[in-house]
Formats: C-alpha cells, structure tokens, sequence
C-alpha cells in the first residue's frame, strides 16, 4: 500500500516542483512569454481554448488508436510466422530490423505522394512504426519459451492452436507487453511526426502553425495534451498487462 501510494505522491511532487521552478524562473528573468510561456499561461490555453483544440485532439487520438490496433495483432502474426519457419525468419527479420531503424520521417513523404494527405497515411505510419516493435518483442518471447514446455504439450496431444494459446501466448506474455508498452510510445510519436510533414488536423500540425505565429502558448498547449494522449494509452497498456497477465511463469 505504502509503495503504491508513493508511486502516484512522488511523481506528482516532482512535476508540481518542476512546474513551479519554470513559472518562478520565466517571471523572475522577465522571459517573453514567445519565447517561454509560463505553465500558468498555457494551462489557461488549454481551458480557455479547448473548443479549438478538440478537433484536433480526437483527430490525433484516433489515428493513435486506430494504429496502434491494427500494429499488435500483425506484430503477433508477424512473430508467429517468423519463429515457426526458419525460412521465413531468414526472409523477413532484416527487413523488420529495418523497419525499426529507418527514421519514419524518410517514410512518410512516399507515403503521402502514393496515397495523398489524409488520415489513412498517418494511420498506416503508426502502424509501421509500431507493429515492428510488437514483432520484435513476441519473437523474443516466443523463442525464450523452454523446451521442455513444447515436450509436455505434445505429450498431452495438444495440436498447434492449443499450444499457441496455451502454452506459448502465456509463455511469453511478459516479452509481449512489454513490446505493445513500447508501441503505445512509438504510436503517439509515429502520429504526432507525420502530422508534421503534412496535413491541416492534428495536433502536430496544430504546433507547427502556431509555431510559424510566434503563439508559444497555444503551441505548448497542444505539446501537453499529446504528453496527456500518451499517457493514457500508456496506462490503459499497464491496466490490461495488470488484469491479463496474473501469473508469473
């Protein structure tokens, strides 16, 4: 009890501080409020122009969710395939491995030129830029699984469904949240990156405009609320891991 209090008190006394000393240094050295705005300036932003942020908020919350979706069950298949054929393992994991080094801003203006500026573009961005982390992850837990635990289910006639959701999906459920808790994390920034390069919904776009206006209030404004996106699907991927994973195998 006392840990878990102190996981939600510390954290809060640490960002409260940091606010502080940001508010007391900008008022103190006079710093103008286009070059840094004070916390206080822009959370009144937040609240006092919410209307015209929310289009974008749920424009930039969709794409998220949409992607980071569709990312964790292809990741899945993807590793399922991989590890069950050295063939395909050979074939496909350089491939992966680069999907996951290539910076996803060299990707997006292809993306953008075959399939125009919507939100599908953005969509499939957080899926490329999510499901290989996925993949990686449940290859590593896959292929960590003893043994020993293949042997017993083939004693007790189990055929390849039955083991997979069985005996390999909890094996290696650890390795596989942990891989979708860097997902939630690669989804907001694929988003938020290809809301940059173009198009006019979003927040990411929303920060280059206001940005190009000199508005550093209104820009920050929508910095946090992408810090509040991320957030959340952060802790509903700690939530589930917490009510899906109640063993320690």
């Amino acid at each position: 009890m006392k840990s878990r209090v102190l996981n939600i008190v510390a954290p809060f006394i640490a960002i409260v501080a940091f606010l502080g000393i940001w508010e007391l240094l900008v008022r103190v050295l006079e710093v103008e409020t286009w070059i840094l705005p004070p916390p206080t300036a822009i959370f009144t932003s937040m609240i006092r122009d919410f209307p015209e942020y929310w289009p974008h908020i749920w424009t930039t919350g969709l794409t998220i969710l949409l992607g980071f979706l569709i990312a964790i069950p292809v990741g899945l298949i993807v590793a399922s395939l991989v590890t069950s054929s050295k063939l395909l393992s050979a074939a496909l994991s350089p491939y992966i491995t680069m999907l996951v080094i290539t910076p996803l801003m060299t990707l997006i203006p292809l993306l953008q030129l075959w399939m125009g500026y919507g939100m599908k573009v953005r969509v499939i961005a957080v899926i490329i830029q999510s499901f290989a982390v996925v993949n990686m992850n449940a290859c590593t837990g896959f292929l960590n699984v003893p043994n020993i635990r293949h042997e017993l289910m083939q004693s007790m006639g189990a055929n390849r469904l039955q083991t997979y959701f069985r005996m390999l999906l909890p094996s290696a459920a650890t390795d596989i949240f942990t891989g979708i808790s860097l997902a939630a994390i690669f989804s907001t920034t694929a988003c938020i990156s290809s809301e940059y390069v173009g198009g006019n919904m979003g927040l990411g776009s929303r920060i280059i405009y206001y940005k190009n206006f000199l508005k550093s209030e209104q820009a920050f404004a929508c910095i946090f609320y992408v810090m509040i996106l991320g957030i959340l699907l952060h802790c509903l991927v700690k939530f589930a891991q917490k009510k899906i994973v109640k063993w320690k195998i």
